[in-house]
């Protein structure tokens, strides 16, 4: 079966943004000129170009021409279902890649912790023994995305939150039963006190995590 032409045009356009070496915020040639070049029409070029806008990889600007967007995960968040068929076996493995990232990363964050950093860090998980089941997970996402901010590395920033989201989602979707605020805050501050005392800090993420495998376990 011959690939479509609109598909032959992304494939094209991603060449092309590879040999020029075009980087994020840098422009496209005009429509025409770019469609002439690929000898394909326009309708198959925009049609290109708007897949790759779903994925992220281009952004088109109203009257303003098109542009290549900065590397994110966001587009997959955005393009992940939210009916999805799940079983607590998928949540467990998500579980699995989700303690193994922050548990591989939490020693390295604790090198350059600050002590604005901890402040926050303990303010966030205070907050989340009184707070709304709503606030909670927001509260639980920002301690988790603040925990590894010294890092200062984008890549690290987003992979933390695409899995946190992920995550999020498929736990309302298949566990019913949820810790207690005070619960979660003792957690959070356990992690918080290890960072401020320089123990070991490895070890209190484990438990964070050692928590909800004993919830799913609990569920399954």
């Amino acid at each position: 079966m011959p690939t479509p032409k609109y598909r032959e045009a992304q494939l094209r356009l991603r060449s092309y943004i590879s040999e020029k070496g075009l980087a994020a915020g840098d422009q496209l040639p005009a429509e025409a000129d770019l469609a002439a070049s690929f000898g394909i029409s326009r309708l198959s070029l925009r049609e290109a170009i708007k897949g790759l806008e779903t994925v992220g990889v281009l952004k088109t600007r109203h009257g303003g021409g098109t542009y290549v967007e900065p590397f994110s995960f966001s587009p997959i968040l955005e393009n992940l279902p939210y009916a999805i068929e799940l079983q607590s076996r998928d949540l467990r493995n998500l579980l699995e890649v989700r303690a193994a990232l922050e548990e591989g990363l939490i020693g390295r964050a604790s090198e350059w912790i600050r002590r604005r950093d901890l402040e926050a860090l303990r303010e966030l998980a205070v907050s989340m023994e009184t707070a709304t089941p709503e606030r909670i997970a927001e509260l639980d996402r920002q301690f988790h995305l603040r925990l590894y901010e010294p890092l200062d590395n984008p890549l690290v920033d987003q992979m933390i939150e695409l899995f946190w989201e992920i995550f999020h989602r498929m736990q309302e979707q298949t566990v019913t039963s949820a810790p207690s605020g005070a619960e979660l805050a003792r957690l959070h501050l356990n992690i918080v006190d290890a960072l401020a005392d320089e123990s070991d800090v490895v070890q209190a993420m484990s438990r964070h995590f050692d928590d909800i495998r004993v919830r799913l376990d609990h569920e399954a």
